[in-house]
């Protein structure tokens, strides 16, 4: 018989368990609800053609690891190229990558938008250029339950969609996470893991503006590049991303951003991709260009 064990966390809510699957709920101020499915999202990846930033040619997403039980895999789905939450997930998952590849896991990070919008990502924040892959359409995402958004059925400009977005409509807990980077947060690590201004505020946890600091830098360094890395198809604008952990096609991991800058923290990838308990400093950032975000802690045993 299945049963569920409620364990809560300092600060996160709780985590809920079925027969060790995890399924993460998260507490209204910070988290969107996350479950676990079995393999409906390898379904709707299975014929999903991506394409690489490496070279523009395509791959079928799904033929990328093995359909078998232990062959495991991280699939990001990053919004759109231009966007923050991107940046800031993009250059948290550059810190994961060699931990997450010397224990055989496959990392797979698509990105909203064309090859072009991929390859200059890539350049900018040196993201490997072989783990990116471009995918130029809303089907997929939507198909895994990812949120597209404010009003997807309104027919109006998408940059006009933005603004409630930034404002929390159709984006749970946007404006928590914009406060949270201004007021800092005594549960979070340091953005910067070198001497900066910020530790006269003290040191061992985010302090006050660091978070919006970083991302006044990433915005600026968007802004000037908005042509290059913009999707095509602007309607992709709203739509958001998650993050998939596969063992075989099994889903063992299931974050799904609730809204902007809302994504998973890596540690958590990190620990249900390596199935042990994890404690990092990955989140320590050393470039101003780097930023950490929400944390979405899974507790994997």
């Amino acid at each position: 018989m299945l049963q569920m064990r409620l364990q809560q966390t300092r600060g996160q809510g709780f985590v809920s368990r079925w027969s060790g699957c995890p399924v993460v709920r998260a507490s209204r101020a910070r988290r969107g609800a996350v479950a676990v499915h079995a393999s409906a999202e390898y379904e709707a990846l299975r014929g999903k053609v991506a394409y690489k930033a490496s070279s523009g040619d395509p791959v079928e997403i799904t033929s990328m690891w093995e359909p078998v039980l232990g062959s495991k895999a991280v699939v990001v789905c990053l919004t759109h190229f231009a966007d923050l939450t991107s940046w800031e997930l993009a250059q948290k998952l550059v810190k994961i990558i060699p931990t997450l590849e010397g224990s055989g896991v496959k990392v797979v990070v698509l990105g909203l938008g064309n090859v072009n919008n991929a390859q200059e990502f890539a350049r900018i924040l040196k993201f490997p250029m072989d783990r990116l892959f471009a995918y130029p359409a809303a089907d997929l995402y939507l198909d895994l339950g990812f949120n597209p958004g404010f009003a997807p059925q309104l027919q109006v400009s998408p940059y006009v969609k933005l603004l409630p977005m930034l404002a929390g409509v159709g984006s749970p807990g946007t404006i928590q996470e914009v406060v949270r980077g201004y007021v800092g947060d005594s549960a979070a690590p340091p953005v910067f893991d070198s001497p900066t201004p910020f530790d006269v505020l003290g040191s061992g946890y985010q302090r006050p503006f660091e978070l919006a600091t970083l991302r006044l830098f990433n915005m600026m360094g968007i802004l000037p590049k908005w042509q290059e890395l913009c999707p095509p198809d602007t309607g992709l604008l709203t739509q958001q991303g998650g993050c998939l952990v596969f063992s075989g096609s099994s889903v063992v991991f299931k974050h799904v951003d609730s809204g902007i800058l809302r994504y998973t923290e890596p540690d958590s990838i990190l620990q249900a991709a390596l199935q042990a308990d994890y404690t990092s400093t990955s989140s320590a950032i050393t470039s101003p260009n780097s930023q950490s975000g929400p944390t979405l802690e899974a507790e994997v045993q």
